[in-house]
């Protein structure tokens, strides 16, 4: 067997093509032992979009979190945040470790105990999507948490065709004009994830986002220890 069978095979699922090149950037910097098998179904946004996420789509999502597992995946992380309740139903079936997209990153978030959170998306959807999810959390764990969010002018063709410094740029001018500076920040998107460490660095707030949280707890259930 190859040095490269024995590391731990990590199945990406991803309906934005946006979210591949942060997702494996952070999973470079946060679980360098593992290999990834990106799978992208580019249908499955616009899908989402014209039908929202209907019984049909939540179990094309279960066959192919199937076809990860049945092909020897040792976890799976879904990148596209409309999908996290197929996750969430499929969890207790899956063999193998299954985070939605953004579960670590609320874990820290709320850990963090924040008075005030900013959530940045790059349009509409995802920002909703992001701010609701974020409010049933905060109201399931009894923490109140004032809420904010913000569409980055800017920031989707930064984060399509830019550098991670234009979109640095343009999420930084957004968090810096708010009325009052907040607590913390959420990137709703996994294609806003190359900003976050410069971001929060520029910033002085801390910076949550999906990919980075979730390769650091993916290592942590598969290998063990802190990193």
């Amino acid at each position: 067997m190859s040095s490269a069978e024995t590391r731990p095979l990590v199945a990406l699922i991803s309906a934005n093509p946006a979210a591949l090149v942060p997702a494996n950037a952070a999973f470079a910097s946060g679980f360098p032992e593992a290999r990834l098998w990106n799978i992208l179904d580019d249908q499955l946004q616009e899908d989402a979009d014209v039908r929202g996420v209907t019984g049909s789509l939540a179990e094309r999502m279960h066959r192919l979190i199937n076809h990860a597992v049945l092909e020897g995946a040792d976890a799976v992380l879904l990148t596209c945040p409309v999908y996290a309740t197929a996750v969430q139903s499929y969890a207790d079936k899956c063999p193998v470790p299954l985070l939605d997209p953004d579960a670590m990153a609320l874990d820290g978030l709320f850990a963090h105990v924040p008075g005030s959170v900013l959530v940045l998306a790059s349009d509409h959807q995802p920002l909703t999507v992001a701010i609701n999810r974020f409010i049933n959390e905060s109201a399931g764990r009894g923490v109140p948490v004032e809420t904010r969010g913000a569409v980055v002018p800017g920031a989707k063709p930064a984060a399509l065709h830019g550098t991670t410094a234009e979109l640095v740029t343009a999420l930084a001018a957004v968090v810096t004009k708010q009325p009052s500076p907040p607590d913390a920040v959420l990137l709703a998107q996994y294609s806003l994830a190359s900003a976050a460490k410069e971001l929060q660095s520029i910033t002085g707030i801390p910076v949550f986002s999906g990919p980075i949280s979730s390769a650091a707890a993916l290592r942590r259930t598969i290998l063990g220890g802190t990193r």
